[in-house]
């Protein structure tokens, strides 16, 4: 659990640094720098979300089991 704690906390952060970078910085930014901080924040944002997903990726020892819902023991 503490292994995926991390992926989540770490996902979190990296997208929301990623909206500040295009919500709050790049407005205040002009030109070339305003462009650059926003292409960063998405990337940002992409990168995030994909830790995020890696945090609900199953084991590899558990990948492949199904359930049945009617298994007797």
């Amino acid at each position: 659990m503490r292994g995926k704690m991390a992926y989540w906390i770490g996902g979190t952060l990296t997208a929301l640094l990623g909206i500040g970078l295009v919500r709050l910085l790049a407005p205040t930014l002009a030109g070339v720098t305003s462009s650059l901080a926003i292409v960063a924040g998405y990337l940002l944002v992409i990168v995030g979300i994909t830790i995020l997903a890696l945090a609900t990726r199953r084991k590899d020892s558990e990948m492949f089991i199904t359930i049945e819902k009617e298994a007797k023991d």
